[in-house]
């Protein structure tokens, strides 16, 4: 592949910087690593990258206030931005300048092939197939009900599964979940188990005793990872169980698809 885009890599971790370099190099693509705000800020003006991947973490200046300068900067300003959080810091959404993220992206343990993956999209270098995304080979999208309460990795979980071609149904609690099953059965739920008022075990019970319902497909997604949890949620019919701070967005995206065969 003979691409020529730039890319520069902001990123405070060296190892999870450079395992990226490393990627995007071995697949065509130019690009220079820095390891501070800074000089990512003097960087930019200088080689005036068609791409930037940014750590949400960098070590001499705050990342937010480094999206908005480079917003108030008309020459950059449209220079699409990979918001990378590799060890699991929140990223908090409302400080984001508007327009100024093109992906966000919770990258743990990420060798950089998510990013890459994401680069050849943006750039048109890999073939799409209308059924390869979150749609069937007949071209139906398939509906995800998705359980969460927490508003930040709802954010950014709810942007990663609709860019990925699903319909995304979002409940904020158990009694909401149970609400919406009687509306509409999905395709997959994804399901947290700490929820407000009426927990995840709880909606995972009322699943398994409805006919109806109890053969959709069940992936939880929660940060409660004792053996005696997981065994539980099996023993109550759920199909996967992830583990939210061990799992990047684009393994949750796989395991969903894989679910929706």
């Amino acid at each position: 592949m003979a691409n020529v885009e730039k890319i520069l890599i902001i990123e405070s971790d060296a190892t999870f910087g450079d395992q990226v370099d490393s990627v995007l190099k071995r697949n065509g693509y130019a690009t220079i690593i820095v390891h501070g705000g800074v000089e990512g800020m003097k960087t930019m003006n200088e080689i005036e990258p068609q791409l930037i991947v940014l750590d949400v973490t960098l070590s001499d200046m705050d990342t937010y206030d480094f999206l908005a300068k480079k917003q108030s900067m008309p020459l950059f300003a449209k220079i699409p931005v990979f918001l990378v959080s590799a060890q699991g810091v929140p990223i908090n959404m409302r400080r984001v300048p508007a327009g100024s993220v093109a992906e966000f992206m919770m990258a743990f343990h990420s060798n950089g092939e998510d990013i890459l993956e994401k680069a050849n999209r943006l750039f048109g270098h890999e073939a799409v197939s209308t059924p390869s995304v979150g749609g069937s080979a007949s071209g139906k999208k398939f509906k995800i009900l998705w359980v969460e309460d927490d508003k930040l990795i709802g954010t950014i979980l709810a942007k990663k599964l609709i860019s990925s071609g699903f319909d995304l149904f979002h409940a904020k609690s158990g009694e909401e979940a149970l609400e919406a099953l009687k509306q509409a059965i999905p395709d997959v739920i994804v399901l947290d188990l700490l929820l407000p008022g009426i927990g995840g075990f709880d909606v995972l019970q009322e699943i398994n005793k409805d006919p109806g319902l109890s053969k959709v497909p069940v992936m939880i997604l929660s940060n409660l990872s004792k053996p005696t949890d997981i065994e539980r949620a099996k023993v109550l019919g759920a199909k996967r169980f992830l583990i939210k701070a061990a799992t990047s967005l684009e393994q949750i995206v796989k395991e969903i698809r894989m679910l929706c065969q």
